[in-house]
């Protein structure tokens, strides 16, 4: 599918992945702008009847169309659902009392969009500061092609809603922020025993690599960035860091930490979004490789779980099959996993570890308490992981 559609009186926009099966769907694409935000009836009978809404202006305005479209029903609800001028009867997607479903409000909110320019700013008044917007909504960096491209209003909403809260973290003397579908930093457990892993191999680091060369760090599923800051804390500046993460946004979450924290460090790079090493040439190789791995051993259901949740501990198998192409013969991994799947989980863990041609040289952990009613205390370990010569061969995967 072309991802470009022409919107009058704009021109070529970029339709993100999301909001691509209303845009091209039969509907008319329609602009409302600056005084038509005050006709809410007419915003919403267009949505109503299959419509997509484009909108630009005043933000509080638009936010008072968005909260119409919530409170009336008929805004929501799709013109196949009347007939001969009455609803349908049996609209399963309505509740007794006339209430609308979430999946029928999460439609309307679908077609309901404002629009940025080529640079990401956001046509809104006032507009926010939102850098990296396209990344944070879920798409690669440089997707739009040098065009405009449009963003439905709810992820607009969700995004700022989600960078307002800032987590601090003890150890780094700073705070960080997740955007949606990004793991927080809430875990000051996880981080400590990060920092006394660091620690624990710093001296050897710098001692083994035996050249002017810095040493090189990776740290695959970054998330928020702050394993990526920590590294940075830690190991200092002769160290050039590379961050990568399967979600875009987690990507830009990164960035955006990192040009809060540490605006000046040009040493650290984050990767194009991709699976595990999959950003990375083929030949590059890392003296030091950070992983906090996805502990929940179950199915994840959407974007948000992906840095939790790890089904049959298939990416933990995945890293391990691929870890040994990027790390250098003499390089370590630090690999962060707790135990809330229970022993059997664990015993797997080990198990891939020796298989993939590892062995543990230290642990650190830390008890922390869960709210599960069956389970009140879980360990969270950092394992530092070296290779257990001889090697018979990197793995392949």
């Amino acid at each position: 599918m072309n991802p470009f559609y022409s919107v009058s009186n704009i021109g070529t926009l970029y339709v993100p992945t999301a909001c691509r099966d209303a845009v091209f769907a039969r509907g008319r694409v329609k602009l409302f702008a600056h005084q038509d935000l005050v006709h809410l009836g007419r915003i919403s009978t267009h949505i109503e009847r299959g419509g997509v809404a484009v909108v630009e202006g005043d933000w509080a305005q638009i936010m008072v169309v968005m909260d119409y479209i919530r409170r009336h029903k008929s805004a929501v609800t799709p013109a196949h659902a009347y007939k001969s001028g009455s609803r349908a009867k049996g609209n399963r997607h309505l509740r007794p009392g006339g209430s609308i479903s979430r999946a029928r409000l999460e439609e309307a909110y679908a077609r309901f969009l404002c629009w940025a320019d080529a640079d990401g700013t956001l046509q809104l008044e006032p507009p926010p500061d939102l850098p990296y917007l396209l990344e944070f909504i879920g798409e690669p960096p440089g997707a739009n092609e040098g065009h405009p491209f449009l963003v439905p209003v709810a992820s607009v909403q969700r995004i700022q809603s989600a960078l307002e809260t800032a987590y601090p973290v003890n150890v780094l003397d700073a705070s960080l922020v997740a955007s949606e579908n990004v793991l927080a930093p809430r875990s000051q457990e996880t981080v400590e025993c990060f920092q006394e892993a660091l620690q624990g191999v710093v001296s050897t680091l710098f001692n083994r690599t035996g050249s002017p060369e810095p040493v090189t760090v990776a740290d695959i599923g970054c998330g928020c960035g702050v394993l990526t800051l920590l590294a940075r804390q830690e190991l200092g500046a002769d160290v050039t860091l590379s961050a990568s993460d399967l979600l875009s946004e987690a990507a830009a979450t990164t960035k955006l930490n990192i040009r809060r924290i540490c605006p000046e460090d040009t040493d650290i790079q984050v990767m194009l979004p991709g699976d595990l090493f999959e950003a990375f040439p083929s030949h590059q190789a890392f003296d030091l490789i950070l992983f906090n791995a996805p502990w929940v051993v179950a199915r994840a259901r959407n974007r948000s779980e992906l840095g939790i949740h790890d089904e049959k501990q298939r990416t933990l198998e995945r890293f391990f099959a691929q870890a040994p192409n990027f790390l250098k013969p003499e390089g370590t991994i630090l690999l962060g996993y707790a135990d809330a799947s229970g022993p059997k989980a664990i015993e797997n863990m080990e198990r891939i570890i020796a298989s993939a041609g590892f062995r543990v040289r230290d642990v650190f952990k830390r008890r922390v308490a869960t709210r599960r009613s069956k389970r009140k205390w879980e360990w969270i370990r950092v394992y530092v992981l070296e290779r257990d010569f001889p090697i018979a061969g990197p793995s392949s995967g």
